[in-house]
């Protein structure tokens, strides 16, 4: 064997051994790589059978718990809703109430008017002095006696209402018994003004608040003559009331004001009573119309 062979078979054999550690290793890797990636599979797979299992729990607490909550939602919507029924059918009975009781004051407008055309002062000085004049108003009063007049069940319905509502129809009522309450003072002959004409004009004022520069012309004779205003008021209100909407500031306010005219109304009519006993003892309100009546006062 000559040098040449033999480097050349030692050459061939180096690169022979190099060629298997080439195979061998990529043989290693490709395996190595295959296991690595099986086993990750694997994982992938446990994790996502895993995830999918805890999402389908989630989801079935989630149903779970939304049927407990709609199961909630519709008792207590079932229950507002049969309270707001409940409210709103004693509502309407409410305002029959009210409007009934604005029908049995009705016998008190024809007197009421007839004390508008009386010059009231020079009426009580005559009366108090001539049985003819007093004759002649006893006569006017016994139109609407006392014991003829309905009882009222008016003030049942304050708690469904609004406070103007129930504000109006006392002043309405006040109004009309304060009427009244004059009559028997002019068919009594009793001396002085008992019942102040301020009170009257105070209370109109505070509820028909359109209408003041009309009263300061003509007086508590304009108030009387204003009922018709005031009984119209009441049903726009009360109309109102069933229309479901909320009573804002302004008419809170307004309502406070007509109440603290009413009482000292009220306060004077009683006093009055004591003496004659002719007036109901319940005094409210009534409510607001807009168009200016046409009036002229008369005389006696």
């Amino acid at each position: 064997m000559t040098f040449l062979d033999w480097v050349f078979s030692t050459f061939s054999s180096v690169g022979l051994i190099a060629a298997l550690a080439w195979l061998f290793r990529s043989v290693i890797e490709t395996r190595l790589r295959a296991s690595v990636q099986h086993e990750f599979n694997e994982k992938l797979e446990s994790f996502r059978a895993d995830l999918r299992k805890s999402e389908e729990g989630f989801k079935a607490d989630l149903r779970a718990k939304e049927s407990q909550i709609e199961a909630l939602r519709s008792g207590a919507l079932s229950g507002l809703i049969s309270r707001q029924a409940v409210v709103d059918k004693r509502r309407v009975e409410a305002i029959e109430q009210l409007w009934d009781a604005i029908e049995k004051l009705a016998p008190l407008k024809m007197p009421a008017s007839m004390v508008a055309c009386v010059k009231y002062e020079w009426a009580l000085e005559k009366a108090t002095l001539d049985p003819t004049t007093r004759k002649f108003f006893e006569t006017i009063a016994n139109t609407c006696p006392p014991e003829k007049l309905q009882k009222t069940d008016a003030h049942k319905s304050r708690p469904f209402i609004s406070d103007l509502a129930w504000a109006l129809f006392s002043a309405y009522q006040a109004i009309l018994l304060g009427a009244v309450a004059r009559l028997h003072i002019l068919k009594s002959g009793l001396p002085g003004d008992l019942l102040k004409a301020d009170h009257v004009t105070a209370t109109t004022k505070a509820a028909l608040p359109a209408y003041s520069s009309y009263i300061d012309k003509y007086g508590d004779a304009g108030c009387y003559q204003l009922l018709d205003v005031l009984e119209t008021e009441l049903l726009k209100e009360l109309r109102r009331i069933l229309a479901g909407e909320e009573s804002d500031k302004a008419s809170v306010e307004q309502a406070s004001k007509i109440m603290l005219a009413v009482t000292k109304l009220q306060e004077q009519s009683q006093t009055m009573e004591s003496g004659s006993g002719v007036l109901s003892k319940s005094v409210m309100k009534p409510e607001i119309p807009s168009p200016t009546p046409q009036f002229q006062q008369g005389s006696i």
